[in-house]
């Protein structure tokens, strides 16, 4: 599939071994990014890969396939991907969830970060052991930053800048959706999982299914639940919740309450047709939602119909860039794929 580099569309289906020796062949040779904070030691990496084991052990195993597949030590990869801080580069993504008319929900979603970020992946994936799905992999292997699955669950992750306690062991953050993806059918499912789940990073998702969302605030050390007031709900990048204002000290949050409330606005006075609604919310400039400068571009956006099964992308910057329609995941590789070109990879 041809898509702006330096994105890509990647069909897998398989072994967790051979998912990742799939990816590790086809991906460049893994490097920390320069805005990762230092690895944190192999004492501590390894208590974090015994929890990601007892919650999803086959990630273990498609680390160790994709660690062979680039001639590297595995237990030196998993020391580099496990992100202890966010802390070093600013975030901006926003994400809403919709209550059409019929009753169904719909979810959009922007992601922000800036041009440096060269992984771009969109996976639909068929493991052998869970569910399937199709969400987008960021810098770190495996991970994914939203995404849905088969069961019409979406998730989305958001980073919170927050004060922390030390790090101790728990799920690196760009594996939590993964996970959530695979093991949970539903919206209530997740926000179990995120509940019992540890965590070592300050957090925010957007967790919705056919009939149900919830924003979870995630901190280390505590996580609370948000339900919707009326038929919008948007999550940016801080706590809403009473109990989790005051690990965001003294930042100043404006930026991010702005494109909440400018997001819920638009979605809850829209018109036209429901994607329409959403397309011209994550496209707007004023708040802003869609980012075109250097320290906060849009890098990807989406509009799910979770009650019809239905998913697009745009690929760069909403307000003009074309929302793609992607197949639905399911049981079997995908094979209505009809974009011009060819960067899709399919084993």
């Amino acid at each position: 599939m041809s898509l702006p580099a330096p994105y890509r569309f990647l069909d897998l289906a398989g072994s967790p071994r051979e998912v990742g020796e799939t990816l590790g062949r086809l991906s460049p040779p893994f490097r920390r990014p320069s805005w990762w904070p230092p690895a944190p030691d192999l004492e501590f990496a390894e208590a974090c890969r015994r929890l990601v084991g007892r919650w999803h052990p086959s990630l273990l195993e498609e680390y160790e396939g994709y660690a062979a597949a680039q001639g590297l030590d595995p237990m030196r990869l998993w020391q580099q991907v496990c992100r202890t801080s966010l802390r070093s580069r600013p975030f901006a993504c926003s994400a809403v969830a919709w209550r059409d008319p019929e009753g169904w929900i719909w979810v959009g979603r922007n992601y922000d970060f800036q041009p440096i970020q060269r992984i771009r992946d969109l996976i639909r994936l068929c493991p052998r052991d869970g569910l399937a799905s199709l969400g987008m992999m960021g810098s770190a292997p495996g991970g994914r930053y939203d995404g849905v699955n088969e069961a019409g669950l979406f998730v989305s992750l958001h980073a919170v800048m927050a004060d922390a306690p030390p790090p101790r062991p728990g799920i690196p953050f760009h594996l939590i959706p993964r996970i959530l993806l695979e093991r949970c059918r539903t919206a209530e499912e997740a926000v179990e999982a995120l509940l019992r789940m540890p965590h070592m990073l300050p957090l925010n998702f957007l967790v919705a299914d056919p009939q149900h969302v919830y924003a979870v605030e995630v901190h280390p050390l505590t996580v609370a639940i948000r339900e919707p007031g009326g038929d919008v709900m948007a999550v940016t990048n801080h706590y809403e919740h009473p109990a989790m204002r005051a690990w965001q000290g003294r930042r100043d949050l404006r930026f991010s309450i702005r494109r909440k409330e400018r997001l819920e606005q638009w979605v809850a006075a829209g018109g036209g047709s429901p994607r329409e609604r959403l397309r011209e919310a994550l496209s707007d400039h004023e708040a802003p939602l869609c980012g075109h400068r250097p320290g906060f571009t849009t890098l990807w956006s989406l509009i799910a119909d979770l009650g019809h099964r239905r998913i697009e992308y745009a690929m760069g910057f909403p307000c003009h860039t074309s929302f793609v329609p992607f197949p639905w995941p399911g049981p079997e590789p995908a094979t209505d794929i009809t974009l011009p070109g060819s960067r899709l990879y399919r084993w």
